[in-house]
């Protein structure tokens, strides 16, 4: 409770401080619309402010501001950025060669922020108070132009948080961003940083984290206190609600002997009420236990005194009106049990004397669904059987028919096979033969063309021996010519010898040696020529003869490939006749088959129908056990007695006090 009241009071310096700075907020950001202020910050042509046709207007609206705020604000002024000069409503100046615009946190936090805020608290050199500045940029194009601001005094500040009560000792504390204390009780802390004002560890990290810290012990200077830490995110300021630590702790202290002793006194008057409940329930729950137990060990003549109206008492209420239904839901299962033993002797007919309500009439329900459906079930079982019966005979009369006929057919066509089988054996035999011809007629078809080859072979040796024979003839007919020459040149030799005389006698000789050389070999070219031309002549009718052999030859084979080609037709037909045979033969096969298995079916047909007819008899004498509603006539008398004993009589109703207000779920 302490901490939320100093969380709560250090929130509410925060909306104080707030409030104070938002009214100059809108003062910087009226000047900023200012079209005097913005027409001398956009102003290109000037060379000084005074140069502007702007400077007399702008200098205008920072007086007319001073003098409205003149109570708070220590002074209103521009900043031209170009120009690096500062002027105050008073005319005063500040140039570039006095300061270092881009060092001053107003113009930094400016050109980063490129919105209004608010400066660390900082003495004013010509008044020695603690200001605050509250500037705001103009911007052209992105870029930064110019800066106006107010330089607010902290007086005013410092009495709203005065004003404000935390506890009775305590109070609020002012921070700014870079740390420095700008409120304070003391005035000697003020101006100081927390650093400076000896915060002990912990509370200078939360201030410089900006954690939200509520009731957080620390120490200043040695002295503990309690604080609560509220910051201001759009200014970076902070406030630190402070209670001393005895304070602090009285509070809690109070606080804690409060709610030890409204606990206690709780815990007393909650443990009298517990008391007094148990004893008012667990003397009724020891009754209602000890009726309990007889009930469980089968004991429904039980009494009990229901006094009172709690819960307790409708219980022992419910528990008499569980005893009386109990007494109802014996006579209920005696009568069903005398049932239930005989439909187990196989008698349907019955009928339950009570009025079944609850759980029960779903019983009665479903015991007369089974009396109804069981009857409905063995009637038509037995009509069934009795058909069965009837169809049983006169399928086996069908089936020993079937079967005969069967026999018979499957005799016939057993005939038909084997003669199908004979005549399938010739045919394939013919075809064998057939085929076993077209291999020998084959094999002289190839020997025919293999002869007619080799004539042909013949033929052709014959041609060149002709154009061998033609050659030699005209190698002859050099030769003659040769040996003509020679026989001239011998002459002319001899001739030319003679003319030598003496000299020439060996030359003649020699020349007359060459003249009998020339015609011996004149004389054996002439043989030579005859010979061949013989031999051309005998060559040619060799080569006629061999060319009608031939052609012979060429006819045989031709007619060869008609009376094979006629065999193969024949041996084709006889194929597809065995192939047909074969197919009908297999047909056979089958028709014999089926025939067979007929005949087998019916053979077994008339055995199962038999047989059925035996099953349809005994399940005649099963159902006759049972006896059926409004069917006692049709079935033979069963063998156990057939009456079921009377059910026993209903008790009394069960009369309920008034008070119990009882409703019958059932």
């Amino acid at each position: 409770m302490v901490t939320k009241n100093l969380t709560s009071q250090a929130e509410a310096g925060t909306h104080q401080v707030n409030a104070f700075l938002k009214q100059y907020y809108g003062v910087v950001d009226t000047m900023v619309c200012s079209p005097e202020i913005a027409g001398l910050a956009a102003d290109q042509a000037k060379t000084t402010l005074d140069s502007s046709v702007y400077f007399s207007g702008m200098l205008t609206e920072l007086q007319r501001i001073q003098q409205k705020y003149q109570d708070n604000v220590l002074g209103v002024w521009f900043a031209d950025v170009g120009l690096q000069e500062l002027v105050y409503s008073d005319n005063s100046r500040i140039t570039s060669a006095d300061v270092d615009f881009s060092t001053r946190e107003w113009y930094t936090r400016s050109e980063q922020e490129q919105k209004t805020t608010v400066t660390g608290a900082y003495v004013d050199t010509g008044t020695g108070e603690m200001v605050i500045s509250v500037v705001s940029p103009i911007m052209s194009n992105s870029s930064m132009i110019g800066v106006v601001g107010v330089d607010v005094s902290t007086s005013q500040l410092s009495k709203i948080l005065d004003s404000i009560v935390v506890g009775e000792t305590g109070y609020i504390t002012l921070i700014d961003s870079s740390g420095m204390i700008i409120y304070h009780p003391d005035s000697t802390v003020v101006g100081t940083t927390i650093e400076e004002a000896q915060y002990s560890s912990n509370m200078q990290e939360a201030l410089s984290n900006r954690s939200d810290v509520q009731g957080m012990a620390y120490t200043r200077q040695g002295t503990p206190y309690y604080g609560s830490v509220a910051a201001l995110d759009d200014i970076g300021y902070e406030t630190l609600g402070i209670l001393p630590a005895e304070e602090f702790e009285s509070h809690v202290n109070d606080t804690v002997h409060t709610i030890v002793i409204c606990f206690v006194v709780c815990a007393i008057l909650l443990a009298i009420i517990v008391v007094l409940l148990a004893i008012s329930i667990i003397r009724p729950l020891k009754r209602l236990d000890t009726v309990a137990r007889q009930l469980a060990d089968g004991e429904l003549d039980v009494e009990y005194q229901v006094k009172g109206h709690d819960e307790v008492a409708r219980l022992g209420q419910s528990t008499l009106r569980i005893v009386e239904r109990l007494k109802t839901y014996i006579q209920y299962i005696d009568e069903l049990a005398a049932v239930l033993d005989q439909i187990g002797r196989g008698n349907l007919v019955f009928e339950l004397q009570y009025d079944y309500r609850g759980e029960f009439a779903k019983l009665k329900d479903a015991l007369l669904r089974i009396q109804k459906n069981l009857s409905e079930t063995l009637s038509s079982i037995a009509t069934s059987a009795a058909q069965v019966n009837m169809g049983s005979d006169q399928i086996a009369s069908g089936a020993q028919a079937l079967a005969q006929g069967a026999t018979e057919q499957a005799s016939a066509v057993q005939e038909l096979s084997s003669t199908v089988q004979t005549l399938n054996e010739k045919v394939t035999e013919g075809a064998q033969q057939a085929g076993q011809m077209i291999d020998q007629l084959n094999e002289v078809k190839n020997q025919m063309s293999t002869s007619n080859g080799q004539m042909q072979d013949m033929l052709a040796a014959m041609q060149d021996i002709s154009q061998h024979s033609t050659a030699i003839s005209k190698i002859i007919k050099t030769i003659d010519d040769i040996a003509f020459q020679t026989n001239i040149l011998a002459l002319n030799a001899a001739v030319e010898a003679a003319r030598a005389g003496a000299a020439g006698k060996g030359f003649a000789v020699v020349a007359d040696e060459v003249r009998n050389l020339a015609g011996k070999s004149a004389d054996a070219a002439q043989e030579t020529n005859e010979l061949i031309a013989q031999s051309v002549q005998a060559v040619n009718k060799g080569e006629s003869i061999a060319r009608a052999t031939a052609d012979a030859l060429s006819m045989v084979a031709v007619s060869s490939d008609e009376v094979v080609s006629a065999v193969e037709r024949v041996t084709h037909d006889y194929q597809d006749q065995a192939e047909h045979l074969k197919e009908v033969s297999i047909g056979v096969n089958q028709i014999s088959e089926v025939v067979q298995t007929n005949s087998a079916t019916a053979e077994e047909s008339a055995a199962a129908s038999e047989e059925l007819s035996g099953q349809a008899q005994m399940l005649k004498s099963m159902i006759s056990h049972f006896v059926l509603p409004d069917a006692e006539s049709q079935l033979p008398t069963p063998s156990f007695e057939q009456t079921i004993p009377s059910a026993p009589q209903p008790s009394a109703p069960v009369e309920y006090p008034d008070s119990m207000d009882y409703t019958d779920k059932y």
